[in-house]
C-alpha cells in the first residue's frame, strides 16, 4: 500500500499593505489623495479618494476626478474653487510619476487583478472639452461685451 503525500494548502493571501497599491497589491505605491468637486447653484460636494496607490491606478484616479472637477464644477459657487482643485491634485500627482512601474506583488490578495488602465488623456476627456468650450465662450462673451461698451 503506497500512501499519498498530504495536499499542500496554498499561502495564505493578506491585503495590502502600506507601500502596496490598495487597489491593485503592486508595488511601489505612494500614499496620496485626490479630490474632485461638484457645484449645482448654491451648493458644492467635494468627494476624495485617498489612500495607497501605485503609478498606473494613482493617474487613473488623478484622471478620473480631475474630469469629474471639469464637467461638475462649472454650475454654481464652486466654480470659483476650481483651479485650485485642478492645482493641487497636479501638484499630488507629481508624487504618483515618481513611482516606478507597478510590479506585482505576491501573496495579496487585492480587489483588482491588475492596476488600472490610466485611460485616455486628460485633454481628451469630456470634462477637458467642455471647459475649453466655456472658456472660449466666456472670453468672447466679456471681450464683445468690452468691445461693445468702448465703441459707444
Amino acid at each position: 500500500m503506497t500512501t499519498t503525500p498530504a495536499p499542500v494548502p496554498p499561502p495564505a493571501l493578506r491585503p495590502p499593505a502600506d507601500g502596496e497599491c490598495q487597489f491593485c497589491g503592486s508595488h511601489p505605491a505612494a500614499h496620496v489623495s485626490f479630490q474632485s468637486m461638484t457645484s449645482i447653484v448654491i451648493l458644492y460636494v467635494v468627494s476624495s479618494q485617498r489612500g495607497w496607490m501605485c503609478r498606473n491606478c494613482g493617474l487613473a484616479m488623478f484622471r478620473h476626478y480631475t474630469n469629474k472637477t471639469l464637467l461638475a464644477g462649472w454650475w454654481g459657487v464652486g466654480v470659483i474653487g476650481i483651479p485650485i482643485f485642478l492645482g493641487v491634485d497636479r501638484f499630488r500627482l507629481r508624487r504618483i510619476l515618481r513611482l516606478a512601474p507597478p510590479q506585482p506583488t505576491p501573496g495579496v490578495a487585492a480587489s483588482l487583478p491588475a492596476p488600472l488602465d490610466p485611460g485616455k488623456p486628460l485633454i481628451q476627456r469630456p470634462g477637458a472639452i467642455l471647459s475649453i468650450v466655456l472658456v472660449t465662450v466666456l472670453v468672447l462673451v466679456i471681450g464683445c461685451g468690452a468691445l461693445a461698451f468702448a465703441t459707444t
